[in-house]
């Protein structure tokens, strides 16, 4: 029976899942759920995932949510392809840089710009800034990163480029919107960043890569 990923257009999390399933080179059915149309919010959506959200994997009589959870589980259901590693210690570093990746990159990306985009602005400006700022050292590190090797675990594609990617391209994606009354010293983020460049059209040269890019994102371009 097929894989079948449910998923939301622009959901990093969602996204990760769906690289990885592409650098597996696995068979795989991808449902998108509109979350403007509640469509996660659904009786029979809430069936697979109580916390109404994406992504979810069905492989046969198996339901998992949480993306890291699919990740780990997609890596001993299918480790033809690891993603994790080929090793310990690698598996290691990649567990580590993931961890970095979402407790730090991702926290602040979250803190920075969710009230913007809530329309939360007014009397929170100082900590909206300071969460920008936080964000911009976090960049600065994923910079060093890759400036001593092509992905940010080694010189093969893991599952902490999967994690990392999808916030990057995020970050591109909302950052002139930042610029308004905020400093942001990481636009335009393939301009200052060259390493950063360099990952991200490696990531974007994959096979399967366009399958994976957010749908919305395609329409409104």
């Amino acid at each position: 029976m097929a894989i079948t990923c449910y998923f939301g257009s622009g959901s990093p999390f969602s996204w990760r899942v769906m690289l990885a399933m592409e650098v597996k080179g696995l068979e795989y059915k991808a449902v998108e759920l509109h979350f403007s149309k509640g469509e996660t919010k659904t009786p029979e959506h809430m069936a697979r995932n109580p916390r109404a959200k994406v992504p979810v994997l069905v492989d046969g009589d198996l339901t998992i949510y949480e993306s890291t959870a699919i990740l780990a589980y997609l890596e001993r259901a299918y480790p033809d392809v690891p993603v994790f590693g080929h090793d310990n210690r690698e598996a290691a570093q990649i567990w580590q840089r993931m961890a970095e990746v979402e407790n730090y990159l991702g926290q602040a990306l979250t803190s920075g710009v969710g009230p913007i985009f809530r329309g939360e602005i007014k009397g929170h400006e100082a900590e909206i800034q300071k969460h920008l700022s936080r964000l911009e050292s976090e960049i600065d590190l994923v910079e060093g990163w890759l400036a001593e090797s092509d992905f940010v675990a080694g010189d093969r594609i893991s599952a902490a480029d999967m994690t990392l990617y999808p916030l990057l391209a995020l970050i591109e994606r909302v950052s002139p919107r930042l610029k308004e009354g905020f400093e942001v010293g990481f636009f335009p983020l393939r301009k200052q960043y060259p390493h950063i460049a360099g990952f991200m059209k490696r990531i974007e040269a994959l096979d399967g890569y366009d399958r994976t890019y957010p749908p919305h994102w395609r329409e409104a371009a």
